[in-house]
């Protein structure tokens, strides 16, 4: 998770302190990032929070003399204040660098999300086609579960339901895909980035004990395969309206 903390050398209008960039959905430490709902770089506000996993065995006193039972998993309801809508997201204790159940010593204690609601680049407008939009989004999903592998091969099967759209229908994806590009539909690189999407896709649904598809590798799938269908379907569709056609 990315840190938070003041932008060297900016404040905000009243003189605080803004917080670091975060090109990931926020949590309750990182009051910044991606909102899920609206997909723009935003701060939010912690509307409220509920522990889970309470240890009744244990009792913490705070400073402020309160006592309470611990808990390391919690649910946060965070406002964005772009969209000014709500979102929930699961989160985890940290202590240190390490998860609060793996800590070997003390630190700092911050919280760090592990699942939104709504899913993070799930969002697409009404242009993507919904053959297409319903794989993606379960792309999304697995990659929200922490399935990387199920993550590849939905995302595999999203270029695939792209293709088909676009009229190629025959053939191996690899060819589909060189005449999508050859047809002028695709840019040279976004196809090269589709072959990639494809061969991860590859990896995740073969079994081979000497490769494999890391969440990192599956996250940076998802982001290209939304980049793509905001390039082949939305940005089309924004520019048609902007004319006026």
């Amino acid at each position: 998770m990315w840190p938070f903390g003041a932008r060297r050398g900016t404040k905000g209008q009243r003189g605080e302190p803004l917080p670091e960039a975060n090109e990931g959905p926020p949590d309750s430490t990182t009051k910044a990032g991606l909102c899920p709902r609206c997909g723009k770089q935003s701060s939010f506000e912690v509307a409220a929070t509920i522990p889970l996993t309470i240890d009744y065995n244990v009792t913490a006193v705070r400073p402020a003399g309160t006592a309470e039972h611990p808990h390391t998993d919690q649910v946060s309801v965070l406002f964005c204040r772009h969209c000014r809508q709500g979102v929930c997201v699961v989160e985890e204790e940290w202590v240190g660098d390490k998860p609060a159940r793996d800590r070997t010593n003390g630190g700092v204690i911050s919280w760090r999300g592990i699942h939104w609601w709504p899913l993070p680049n799930a969002a697409l407008s009404q242009h993507v086609p919904e053959l297409v939009a319903k794989v993606f989004r379960e792309a999304v999903a697995c990659l929200s579960a922490r399935c990387p592998r199920a993550c590849a091969v939905m995302g595999r099967r999203t270029v695939e339901a792209i293709a088909v759209d676009k009229g190629q229908a025959q053939g191996t994806l690899a060819e589909r895909l060189q005449n999508l590009v050859g047809s002028s539909v695709l840019h040279p690189s976004l196809g090269d980035w589709a072959k990639e999407v494809r061969l991860l896709g590859n990896v995740g649904a073969h079994f081979d004990p000497a490769t494999d598809v890391s969440e990192a590798e599956a996250a940076q799938l998802i982001t290209f395969t939304r980049d793509l269908l905001r390039y082949l379907y939305e940005l089309p569709a924004e520019l048609r309206k902007r004319r006026g056609e």
